[in-house]
């Protein structure tokens, strides 16, 4: 009897901890890209767009720093042209192509990124469209940090003629809010989930 009684509470603790073990399934969320932080990232072309952030000092002005990472197998190609997504007021400098080899990788924070200017402000998400000599173009939304903490020292892109604004002042790092609210025309992007 007693035998049989603990055979019966093995085979009950076996079948409801059978639902429990199995839960995770096929293709659990571990086993895909899920990038949580305060940056832009677009793997969709064959040239992923990583990390993907415009760093602001001052109103109207700041540098686009990301990675560039050229998938395998994807033929080799150069970055040639940043500029403006649906809605957005922005406007990249000019820059010289950035080579990017097969299974290859570009930092602009190595290069010291790409200026920017239009109307952004810390908070805001600009949508950028990347050209690439291939012909691919890319689309990231792509938020925009103020030049404090992490972020301090990385807004010192090249300035080329005009596009840096003489009457606006340096952000109080102390006073600067990075509530996110879009930017006209731009909404903030929804979590990566692939």
């Amino acid at each position: 009897m007693l035998l049989r009684r603990n055979t019966t509470l093995a085979l009950g603790a076996l079948v409801l901890t059978v639902p429990v073990l199995s839960s995770c399934g096929f293709n659990p969320a571990t086993d895909r890209v899920n990038t949580i932080s305060m940056s832009g990232n677009e793997r969709s072309g064959s040239v992923d767009v990583i990390g993907a952030v415009i760093v602001s000092e001052r109103a109207g002005s700041g540098t686009f720093l990301t990675t560039f990472s050229n998938n395998p197998g994807a033929e080799a190609t150069e970055i040639e042209s940043i500029s403006a997504g649906s809605g957005a007021a922005v406007e990249a400098a000019e820059f010289e192509p950035y080579a990017l080899a097969e299974g290859g990788l570009v930092s602009l924070l190595q290069d010291g990124g790409v200026r920017l200017t239009g109307d952004f402000d810390p908070g805001d998400f600009v949508p950028l469209t990347i050209g690439f000599s291939s012909g691919e173009q890319v689309s990231v939304t792509v938020p925009v940090v103020p030049a404090c903490d992490e972020y301090d020292g990385l807004d010192d892109a090249p300035q080329a003629a005009g596009t840096a604004p003489s009457d606006a002042e340096p952000y109080d790092c102390a006073a600067v809010s990075v509530e996110p609210h879009g930017t006209e025309g731009s909404e903030a992007p929804e979590a990566e989930t692939e």
